[in-house]
């Protein structure tokens, strides 16, 4: 359980503007009600001296905790950050915020009977109580988001099954020859599979979802956010993956890159529009906001979209054709 790595959203860019805010207001309203370092306390609203001293530890404080995830952020990619790791890192920012209020409080407020280490030991215990609760508090909301993610996604491929063993069921013989041809066909014209497989960067299998439901993928660090349509509504799932290893997996299908950050269904595209030089695709889904077109791309999407335009007109002439007959 220790070596599990834990929920990405807890070392974010958003998660870690929400914790630090967090704890910052949280640990104000601690300070208020709680006397926290009841051995030598010296914070104070009155004298100047002791306010100024005390606004600068606080913002120190709050420095040394951005340092600290910030550095987290960055090195995600190099370490596994597990829950052991987690944990150990989250009391190193408090033996160092403890340090420095001991040194604080021993250099410029003596006095007789308090050691260093009395000081140092009780401001630990405190600096650990104030900054437990905010933590612990977005663990539990992440790992609830994250398992939300998971319960949205297998009921989604759930009910996809459901309806498909109910198609096969109500399938004459007749109607499975006609269903196979028309797939063989498909596959021949489009090259596109009507499933897709996305896996993640240990190679596991998160998530089989219908090309009919995708409608486009969006680069967060090294995150990729996979909207599709559930119930009806758009879904989100987060997938930890290389957008480079989806490209990839996705290069036959209806899912074209559109920019550095988005792969787009093209036969999703309801129209492109030129706004202040700058290009955007909407969805035929009003849910979902604007995605931006870039100029490396614009000729691509354009040239798929004429494609995928001259392949449907085809079909269309060769079946009213066959009516014809």
């Amino acid at each position: 359980m220790q070596s599990r790595e834990i929920p990405k959203y807890l070392i974010s860019r958003r998660y870690i503007s929400v914790i630090i805010v967090f704890i910052v207001a949280f640990s104000a309203l601690f300070m208020m009600v709680y006397k926290p370092f009841s051995l030598a306390v010296w914070f104070s609203t009155s004298d100047t001296l002791r306010f100024s001293i005390t606004m600068l530890f606080y913002v120190a404080a709050i420095v040394i905790l951005i340092i600290s995830r910030s550095a987290m952020y960055a090195l995600q990619d190099r370490i596994v950050m597990n829950i052991n790791r987690y944990v150990s890192w989250l009391m190193c920012e408090n033996v160092a915020i403890s340090l420095l209020y001991t040194i604080i409080t021993t250099t410029l407020f003596p006095e007789p009977g308090l050691t260093f280490a009395m000081v140092g030991t009780r401001a630990l215990f405190c600096v650990t109580m104030i900054l437990a609760i905010p933590n612990s508090l977005v663990l539990f909301y992440a790992a609830y988001r994250a398992k939300c993610e998971e319960v949205e996604a297998s009921a989604y491929q759930l009910q996809k099954l459901r309806e498909e063993c109910s198609r096969l069921e109500l399938m004459t013989k007749h109607e499975k020859e006609l269903r196979e041809e028309a797939a063989t066909q498909a596959a021949a014209n489009e090259r596109s599979p009507r499933m897709i497989n996305l896996y993640d960067n240990n190679n596991t299998l998160r998530l089989t979802i219908s090309l009919d439901s995708l409608y486009y993928l969006e680069s967060e660090d090294n995150y990729i956010k996979v909207h599709y349509k559930h119930n009806d509504k758009i879904a989100t799932y987060m997938l930890r993956c290389r957008t480079k290893s989806v490209e990839e997996a996705l290069r036959d299908t209806v899912m074209k890159r559109c920019h550095r950050s988005y792969i787009v269904n093209i036969s999703k595209i309801r129209f492109i529009h030129e706004e202040h030089r700058l290009h955007f695709i909407a969805l035929d889904d009003d849910s979902i906001r604007r995605i931006p077109l870039s100029k490396s791309y614009y000729e691509s999407i354009h040239s798929s979209l004429n494609t995928m335009k001259s392949w449907h007109e085809k079909m269309k002439t060769i079946t009213d054709g066959d009516r014809g007959e």
